[in-house]
């Protein structure tokens, strides 16, 4: 009987090791998730600053990256140029948020 027991001590043990190890990964891979996504926001709003030399350089360096990493890469880069206004676009929005609300339609019904 005692040995019965132990075994399923050992079971039990093994199982809440088992499980803490499996907690302790999934902690890990959250962690590193995070750092990812810090980068990502960092690298985005450094591409969005630099000019265009610069963005060029900075896409080359997908080249090392293997075909599934560099296909989310090139995607990304995408994006990110199509939501970069070009000079002549920024010149010609207004200066201040009071001017475009001079332009607005005023309601009665507010």
């Amino acid at each position: 009987m005692s040995a019965n027991r132990l075994e399923k001590q050992v079971e039990r043990l093994e199982a809440e090791l088992k499980e803490k190890k499996a907690q302790m990964a999934r902690e890990k891979r959250k962690e590193r998730g995070g750092h990812l996504v810090a980068l990502g926001i960092l690298f985005e709003s450094q591409f969005r600053r630099t000019g265009p030399a610069e963005k060029t350089r900075m896409q080359g360096w997908a080249e090392q990256l293997d075909p599934r990493n560099k296909q989310r890469v090139q995607a990304a880069f995408e994006r990110l140029l199509s939501e970069t206004k070009p000079p002549e676009a920024e010149a010609q929005q207004p200066e201040s948020l009071t001017s475009v609300r001079a332009h607005l339609p005023v309601s009665s019904g507010n």
